[in-house]
């Protein structure tokens, strides 16, 4: 196929945009911010403004549109985006008032899955699971070499499986979500706690205790920060353990920013999963970082507008 593709990924926070050739080459990328609270029509307008700026003077065949929540695809509507305060968008009809190319609608977590299976650490596997492991945890499913989305759009909340019922609430209403356990958020928490719990005696303010803070000072052999690398472990090991015994990939693909720490997280993962895996599984198993970066979701979001546009 010949064409050039362009991604738009849409996060709580900034914006994504990714001009791709159909041999998935990067031929441009541009970002912006989010400014959510503009609401969804200005948001558009101006992700529709710099859609433009980037394709200037270029063929576009299709745009593919990442976007968080679940998805009511045949009306085009982003029903829930709880990182962005939006219920009950028609996304594809907004975009279409700016925009006169073919749009392709898909779930954020599943077009970075997508991005990872044909330009990333993906590319070997018919069957992974990508996580992303940021603010939130989302993932996205590559079952039989194709996005699976479940029976109604909602497939693949990876983060919102429960790992500890008794655990502190979730911001979906339930209790011990991995998420909730093991995300960015769940490290700053956990710090506070080990904080008043007086594990550092001449410890840092509440306020400067985050998970990137968490991280580096675990990176520097500080123990109470080790000891919260290792708890977040054991629960990401936890549910990767549970997705082995549903689905038996052969891969996990891990991103987001959590993950500028692998070299510290996987092996404590691994080991955490391993602990927890019945005998037998998992032994040809790989778990690898992410390639693609931030930009991965726009790259995802351009090759699936390449990969599912209708075959002429």
């Amino acid at each position: 196929m010949s064409g050039k593709f362009l991604g738009i990924d849409i996060g709580g926070t900034k914006v994504m945009l990714a001009l791709v050739s159909a041999e998935g080459v990067t031929l441009k990328r541009n970002r912006m911010e989010t400014r959510a609270e503009d609401g969804p029509r200005r948001v558009v307008e101006r992700i529709a403004g710099l859609a433009r700026e980037t394709t200037r003077g270029e063929e576009i065949t299709a745009v593919g549109l990442g976007v968080p929540g679940p998805i009511d695809f045949s009306r085009g509507m982003v029903t829930l985006a709880p990182n962005l305060g939006w219920k009950n968008i028609p996304i594809v009809d907004l975009f279409a008032e700016h925009l006169d190319w073919p749009l392709f609608l898909e779930n954020d977590a599943l077009v970075a899955a997508w991005g990872e299976k044909t330009l990333g650490a993906g590319q070997n596997f018919d069957h992974f699971i990508y996580m992303t492991i940021s603010t939130g945890i989302g993932g996205g499913l590559i079952l039989d070499g194709k996005l699976y989305r479940g029976a109604y759009g909602t497939g693949g909340e990876l983060g919102h499986m429960i790992v500890d019922p008794s655990g502190p609430a979730c911001g979906c209403g339930n209790q011990g979500c991995l998420e909730v356990m093991a995300a960015g958020r769940a490290l700053a928490r956990m710090g506070r706690e080990a904080l008043e719990q007086g594990q550092w005696p001449e410890g840092p303010s509440p306020e400067g205790i985050t998970g990137s803070t968490i991280t580096s000072w675990a990176r520097a052999g500080d123990q109470p920060s080790l000891k919260i690398l290792n708890r977040q472990a054991r629960y990401l090991g936890l549910g990767l353990a549970n997705l082995v015994h549903i689905l038996d990939p052969q891969a996990f693909v891990l991103g987001g920013g959590v993950m500028e720490a692998a070299d510290l997280l996987l092996p404590r993962i691994q080991a955490a999963m391993d602990d927890y895996l019945m005998p037998g599984y998992g032994r040809r198993l790989q778990l690898l970082p992410a390639r693609l970066g931030d930009i991965g979701g726009a790259l995802g979001a351009a090759m699936v507008a390449r990969d599912f546009i209708p075959k002429k």
